[in-house]
């Protein structure tokens, strides 16, 4: 009986992992399509959802412009042309069905992002085991190795953190309406995700096929969410000048990486300059919307024709990281969103400040186990602790770089907090690893409860995001702006 349950053991290990993921990730794919199919919809939220689908009809007929109704309040008028600044994957990802029927036109942003959810899960799972094989002895960091068995405590915390990802983060609460921000967001976690992954499998084995797969998931990270591929692109080239200083690949291996590096960056450039006539450049002066709202032209106004800066920070750090941005509520589902906005640090003007929470009121489970993952690094003294430092550099310098975008705009947003999940998740991951590894019972029954609590809170705000708050509420966004003294004279006159 011995004899035939250890080969059984050893074979169905990688079998039981995936199982155990399938599992959690199926129950967070129907939590987030059950929110899509019933997300409600009115005139803004179906043209919002809409773009991509206008985007790919004019590219199919040689061209960027678009027609002023297809875009509304994100129209930016380029020599009498409109364009819009939303990357292109989605897009790209539209074009083969669109190329032969208009039956789906305006009903892809759900599906897609259902997509997003998908790569996004299946990449977490793919660190799951590239950091299990890691710390429990592995040479390889590939889906191959089957040294140990999988027991009943971590197949329930393997399901229960695909789980946690999607649908006890922000990323429900962007299923809950299918907007091409939403959209966006996703793809960008999705990406970033990705590109983190094969960036440790690069560093550990480099190779032209990691090369081709961080530069395509790179690509598809900067051509979807600008922000977040910034961040993988500067994760990719430390882990560039790491290689290179360290003399551990060739030259030839560096040139190949360089060019993974430069592709996604060339791409996003010349469909900008196709678009506004500069590589890197976003001419919100000529935003039709900028031109016309006087909230936005005094937070314009106030800040030099810019919406970036510095003097956000204290506001956007304080907004994102307070524990106490959330309320209870007496009614189902008994949580909601804070009834205060972001306070202002100092006299910054903010174009918008929309109601929203935070990361460690939100995302408990998640900050919690990134707090371990990242205690784990900088005290772990064995050597699979110190190849995973020299691994998680670059993803987690490039991860944080990533957050700059919204932490220096005048803007705040709930959906925001979708730009911190790429240095967020492949932190917890670690730290739910070192945690099965560990003998800490009641840390981690801590972790458990944690994670549920955030579970019942996503899937709260997104039960209120779509019954209570609308987008087209003239209070629902509210910058400094409206304070200002050109406000004031605006009306006036």
């Amino acid at each position: 009986m011995a004899a035939r349950t250890r080969p059984r053991l050893r074979s169905g290990v990688h079998a039981e992992f995936r199982r155990a993921n399938l599992v959690g990730a199926g129950i967070s794919l129907t939590v987030c399509a059950a929110f899509l199919a019933r997300a409600p919809t009115n005139r803004l939220t179906t043209l919002l959802g809409s773009i991509h689908d206008a985007q790919a009809r004019a590219l199919f007929h040689g061209h960027w412009d678009l027609r002023f109704n297809d875009l509304a309040i994100e129209a930016f008028k380029i020599d009498g042309r409109y364009q819009t600044y939303f990357g292109i994957w989605p897009t790209v990802l539209r074009m083969p069905i669109l190329a032969v029927t208009n039956r789906f036109d305006g009903s892809l942003t759900g599906p897609s992002m259902l997509l997003a959810l998908a790569v996004a899960l299946w990449f977490v799972a793919a660190l799951q085991w590239q950091i299990r094989s890691l710390l429990r002895g592995s040479t390889a960091l590939s889906p191959g190795d089957e040294r140990t068995g999988i027991g009943r405590g971590e197949w329930l915390a393997l399901a229960g953190f695909q789980v946690m990802v999607g649908a006890g983060s922000i990323v429900v609460f962007l299923a809950s309406r299918p907007l091409v921000y939403h959209e966006m967001e996703m793809w960008g976690i999705a990406g970033g995700l990705a590109t983190a992954y094969c960036a440790m499998r690069y560093f550990d084995a480099p190779s032209s096929r990691l090369a081709m797969a961080c530069c395509v998931s790179a690509t598809v990270t900067l051509l979807s969410r600008p922000s977040v591929g910034a961040g993988v692109i500067v994760t990719l080239a430390i882990m560039w000048l790491m290689l290179a200083v360290g003399r551990r690949v060739g030259v030839a291996s560096l040139v190949i990486l360089a060019a993974a590096v430069a592709v996604p960056v060339v791409l996003y450039g010349a469909m900008n300059i196709a678009r506004f006539g500069a590589p890197f450049a976003l001419p919100l002066d000529k935003q039709v919307f900028s031109t016309t709202d006087p909230q936005r032209q005094a937070a314009l106004k106030a800040n030099d024709g810019s919406l970036f800066g510095t003097q956000y920070l204290p506001t956007t750090m304080l907004q994102y990281t307070r524990p106490d941005a959330l309320r209870l509520d007496a009614a189902f589902p008994f949580v909601n969103f804070p009834h205060h906005r972001a306070r202002v640090v100092g006299d910054a003007v903010f174009d918008t400040l929309d109601r929203s929470t935070s990361l460690p009121a939100s995302m408990p489970g998640l900050c919690a186990l990134a707090a371990v993952g990242m205690w784990a690094l900088i005290r772990g003294r064995s050597p699979a602790y110190r190849r995973l430092r020299a691994l998680f550099m670059p993803v987690v310098i490039g991860g944080v770089t990533g957050t700059c975008f919204v932490l220096t705009i005048a803007y705040i947003a709930n959906r925001y907090l979708a730009d911190f999940m790429m240095p967020l998740v492949v932190l917890a991951v670690l730290g739910i690893q070192h945690l099965m590894l560990s003998s800490r019972a009641q840390a981690k029954r801590v972790v458990v409860v944690l994670c549920v609590i955030g579970m019942w809170i996503n899937i709260g705000l997104a039960v209120v995001y779509q019954r209570d708050l609308r987008p087209t509420d003239p209070d629902y966004g509210r910058g400094t702006a409206a304070a200002s003294p050109f406000i004031r004279s605006s009306k006036s006159n």
